[in-house]
């Protein structure tokens, strides 16, 4: 029987993965700070709207990085299963269908804010409403923006969970690598919950999970850029998973 695995290099795979890494760490902070980041203003919802209406340009480019980010991540979720199943097939398939998931609530976090500024366009349907009402619903739709992230941070902090285990077992990536990704995993998973059950902690929360998810997503990415992947094991696993 034909083997399932590709006859192209893990190590090519590895390196294609950490540029798209790259890619990301790139666009995630441009798309965040540009987008809601850049414009909400804590308890201020005249101001959000004020920012909201005076840098719409922004705003919109911040979610064309995010769309860029969406299509980036179906493509490593992809890549990564395939280096990851000669350790555990099952594991990283629920690996790289949580990163996926949480590709698909990325997208629908854009489909939160279109709405917010529809409601600023001034278009004569909108007549309907009055200006508070349409400024309570910028700021729901706002809101629900903000929820959505939360929860795909939720699924990426799962992701990571299981992605740091199966690096720490790969015997083919450094077990450091993994025990920093499975540090990273618990900050988005702490912020995550944290912002269900204390939202009031929001900012220490966001403050914690960078502490926690740098050093290992860079280090991860780094490693997968330089060295990719040590070819020699990676065949032995795949040989041993065969079997």
């Amino acid at each position: 029987m034909a083997s399932p695995y590709p006859q192209t290099s893990p190590r090519r795979y590895a390196r294609i993965t950490g540029v798209l890494y790259l890619v990301i760490f790139f666009l995630g902070p441009f798309a965040f700070f540009m987008g809601r980041s850049g414009v909400f203003v804590p308890g201020d919802p005249s101001g959000t709207i004020g920012n909201l209406i005076s840098s719409q340009l922004l705003f919109r480019l911040g979610m064309v990085a995010e769309t860029a980010i969406v299509l980036i991540e179906i493509v490593v979720s992809a890549l990564l299963y395939v280096l990851l199943r000669p350790v555990s097939r099952p594991l990283a398939l629920a690996s790289s269908f949580a990163r996926f998931a949480q590709s698909i609530l990325q997208a629908v976090t854009l489909f939160t804010a279109v709405p917010a500024l529809l409601l600023l366009s001034g278009q004569n349907y909108l007549s309907a409403f009055d200006p508070g009402q349409q400024n309570a619903l910028v700021l729901l739709f706002m809101d629900i923006n903000a929820f959505v992230i939360m929860i795909w941070g939720l699924l990426f902090g799962f992701h990571l969970l299981l992605l740091g285990y199966l690096v720490y077992r790969s015997g083919f990536w450094p077990k450091i690598l993994g025990i920093l990704l499975l540090i990273a995993a618990l900050g988005y998973l702490a912020q995550s919950y944290g912002h269900i059950v204390v939202p009031q902690y929001d900012d220490m929360l966001a403050k914690i999970v960078v502490i926690l998810s740098i050093p290992g997503e860079l280090a991860f990415t780094l490693w997968l850029l330089i060295k990719g992947v040590n070819e020699k094991r990676w065949e032995e696993r795949k040989g041993d998973s065969l079997r």
